[in-house]
């Protein structure tokens, strides 16, 4: 509980905060110790020790302890309270609370009641996973109440059932491929049975009228096509992929605070996809309209995809203005957001040693390789990114006279020995070739 209740007092936007402090004086709030720790927490931004607080607080451990235990419950409290009718699946959350705090008491007709205010929600916002536990609920009140139709949410039941299948497959061959794209980095393929399966079921999906006509379906259709796209590096065709189904969706209204995550993911998408397609004015067009799309809906997912947003700047001032590329990425450093990153500090060394390199300052262009290299992160990295990494810092190292780098290209080989004989990694092979015989 110590590092939560830190984070979410560090984290609490100012919207937030205002909120906890009008949410405390529904009781009386005067002299109340939890209070006072929180505006001291606030004040002090964790730069504090435990004997400060209680030197503060004018109390001993046992009682802070309870403090902080209470400030940690009002909280989160307040936080619920704050944003429960923010998203619908939240207030059908709620109303499943509901339902079973009357059930508890004894009141099942509101708790039938309060369930199905929920499969409302749940059934607007295409909630299966949240109509699975209605319809259990409902089911187990049927016992009681002799009036509810027991064999009509049973079959409601297992069709929903049906779609949830379909939803957790196709949710978990997303999570494999996107767990790919983002520590390969581009620099090396999927399995190629996992990109066979995520055809196979876009295949499948695709026909299936009942299932594309929703809302949620289109949406992991097009995150699995696109993904299927990116990952066989058909930049071209997913340019137009991206663009079309942009058009359609803002056509169909079919972006709201629910999927609002989505509606980021796509930009972000449109961003570098356009970066790769050389087209940098319009990728830079399209990262503007993502900052625009972080702030709306309360910016509840700014610090989300701020990240991707100066990720995007980068790349592609790297190529049109570099002194500007650099000039964000010292701005991204000092990003509160940014820094808590674990691949913060990989994506500021790396970028900033490419364009070094580009700008022919090899010292700096080493610095930060060498910086990124000794990075815990660096070992988090694919293997074939890894080596895309290892053999730049070679090069560097090279343009910038340090001629006595045969240990280093012998490490690799070495460390790296079944990947080189990939024919995904021909040129790396032979830019170590190269640079061997350069060397000699």
């Amino acid at each position: 509980m110590n590092n939560a209740l830190d984070t979410i007092v560090a984290t609490l936007s100012k919207e937030e905060v205002r909120f906890f402090k009008l949410f405390l004086n529904r009781t009386d709030n005067k002299n109340r110790k939890d209070v006072d720790l929180f505006d001291y927490m606030k004040k002090k931004k964790g730069d504090f020790t435990t004997k400060d607080v209680l030197k503060k607080l004018e109390t001993n451990p046992n009682n802070y302890y309870q403090i902080k235990n209470r400030l940690y419950h009002e909280l989160n409290n307040s936080m619920v309270w704050q944003h429960i009718w923010k998203d619908n699946q939240s207030k059908s959350f709620s109303y499943i609370l509901l339902s079973r705090v009357y059930k508890n008491k004894g009141e099942l007709e509101l708790a039938f009641h309060y369930l199905q205010h929920a499969e409302k929600e749940a059934i607007d916002s295409e909630l299966h996973e949240v109509l699975s536990i209605i319809y259990s609920e409902i089911i187990k009140i049927s016992h009681e109440i002799l009036s509810i139709d027991v064999d009509y949410y049973i079959e409601l039941k297992i069709n929903n059932i049906k779609i949830l299948s379909e939803i957790d497959e196709m949710d978990l061959l997303l999570a494999k491929i996107m767990y790919d794209i983002r520590t390969k980095q581009n620099f090396g393929k999927s399995d190629i049975s996992l990109v066979q399966l995520i055809k196979t079921k876009y295949g499948k999906i695709s026909k299936e009228k009942n299932l594309v006509n929703s809302a949620r379906f289109r949406i992991r259709l097009f995150k699995m096509y696109s993904r299927l796209l990116l990952q066989e590096r058909d930049y071209q065709s997913l340019e137009k992929f991206l663009i079309e189904s942009n058009n359609e969706f803002k056509k169909d209204m079919l972006f709201d605070r629910s999927n609002h995550n989505e509606k980021l993911t796509l930009l972000t998408y449109l961003t570098n996809c356009l970066y790769k397609t050389k087209k940098h004015k319009e990728s830079l067009k399209y990262a503007e309209l993502l900052l625009i799309s972080m702030k709306e809906y309360d910016s509840f997912l700014h610090d989300k995809y701020l990240f991707f947003y100066y990720n995007s700047l980068v790349l592609n001032y790297a190529k049109t203005d570099k002194d500007k590329a650099l000039d964000y990425l010292n701005k991204a450093s000092k990003n509160e957001v940014i820094k808590k990153l674990p691949s913060y500090t990989s994506f500021i060394y790396l970028n900033k040693s490419l364009i070094y390199f580009h700008q022919d300052n090899f010292i700096d262009a080493q610095k930060n390789m060498s910086r990124l290299i000794l990075q815990e992160d660096f070992l988090l990295l694919d293997k074939a990114f890894q080596l895309k990494i290892l053999i730049a810092d070679v090069i560097i190292r090279f343009k910038n006279g340090q001629h006595d780098i045969v240990q280093k290209i012998e490490d690799i080989r070495k460390n790296h020995k079944q990947l080189l004989l990939d024919e995904e990694c021909v040129r790396d092979r032979e830019m170590i070739n190269i640079i061997s015989k350069e060397d000699l």
